[in-house]
């Protein structure tokens, strides 16, 4: 009895040492606890008490520390999105890469928008459903990480893990209740005249439960394919990253308790936060040196690298924030919603070792 004890749970032994390893982790054992495989799991525990202690509340000020976190979600998550810069302009490497990409692209961008209602109508509907997919890629990408820390081939399994981040995070708003949440975003349409893009929503209201059917068996099948993939390869000499499995289950739990079940407010501000958390962590632990040593003809400011870029971030958050409706103010931060995700599809790149 014992010997089948001993043999049931040496694999979980071996996990809970590989996760352990400060050498398979992106930084630290602790650190990739809390801001990346575990983030997701920490940001909805973190809204989910903090909903549940409002609602204890009398209903005013219940209300109020509930707009407060729904406020705090959504600077975090516009904050985030400028923090690419260190990475893109201050990283000489990445600059000469991409040099007309990073100069060029922006201006374009930004005086299409500014001259024209239609662009910048199509880029607030591109936005919504763009950061679906890069929110979906970032968990790919650090899990493509994990895979280096490893040492396993970057080309291996690459599309399995695409497919299946893919599943993950967006089959749960598919068969969800944030899917109309998304989709609300055609209502834009109507500004500029494309009234029939504006009855999306309704149509897929009206077939909301073929889509949730269809969504359900699509993410069984992608799941089922995978799981057969990464069991074939492992057969074949693959060794699957304790932290990578720790953290697409993490990711896809939570996408499936907060995108399927939780009201779409909290599962928006649960999801971004989680998502920033991971994207602040891995800018600082791979740009965060440069920064310093960018600011180090000036010894207080480098000193104070850490709060001098967060609270930067965060000021633009709040800009974000405030100029939502303000045609000629919100262009910039469009934009930048939109290089952000651009940008992160080629300045980190675990293929070329750039990360």
């Amino acid at each position: 009895m014992a010997s089948i004890y001993q043999a049931e749970s040496a694999p979980r032994d071996e996990f809970r040492e590989a996760l352990a390893n400060p050498a398979l982790a992106i930084a630290s054992p602790r650190i990739d606890a809390l801001c990346f495989w575990g983030a997701p799991a920490v940001a909805l525990a973190f809204c989910t008490a903090w909903v549940l202690l409002a609602s204890l509340l009398p209903r005013h000020d219940g209300e109020q520390a509930t707009q407060l976190l729904v406020l705090i979600g959504g600077i975090l998550t516009y904050a985030h999105l400028i923090a690419v810069v260190p990475r893109a302009y201050f990283n000489k490497q990445v600059f000469d890469d991409h040099k007309v990409k990073l100069t060029v692209i922006p201006v374009l961008l930004i005086a299409g928008m500014w001259l024209s209602d239609t662009v910048l109508i199509l880029a607030l509907v591109l936005n919504v459903f763009w950061d679906v997919h890069h929110s979906a890629l970032q968990t790919f990408g650090l899990g493509r990480i994990y895979d280096m820390k490893a040492g396993n081939d970057s080309h291996q399994l690459r599309r399995v893990d695409l497919l299946l981040n893919w599943a993950l995070y967006v089959g749960p708003i598919a068969f969800g209740a944030s899917l109309l949440a998304h989709l609300h975003a055609f209502d834009k349409f109507g500004q500029i005249g494309w009234t029939m893009l504006t009855q999306v929503p309704a149509f897929a209201e009206g077939a909301a439960g073929w889509i949730r059917l269809a969504a359900v068996a699509a993410w069984i099948a992608v799941v089922g394919v995978a799981a057969w993939e990464y069991r074939r390869a492992m057969k074949a000499g693959y060794a699957m990253p304790a932290h990578k499995s720790a953290l697409f289950f993490t990711t896809g739990l939570v996408s499936i308790l907060a995108w399927g079940f939780a009201p779409p407010v909290l599962a928006f501000v649960a999801i971004n936060i989680f998502h920033a958390v991971q994207y602040f962590a891995l800018v600082w632990l791979k740009e965060g040196k440069r920064m310093e040593t960018l600011a180090s003809s000036r010894p207080r400011i480098a000193k104070q690298a850490v709060p001098i870029f967060l609270v930067f971030c965060t000021l633009f958050g709040v800009g974000y924030t405030l100029a939502g409706p303000y045609k000629g103010l919100i262009v910039p931060f469009v934009a930048c919603s939109l290089l952000h995700f651009w940008y992160d599809s080629f300045v980190w790149s675990v293929r070329k070792k750039q990360v």
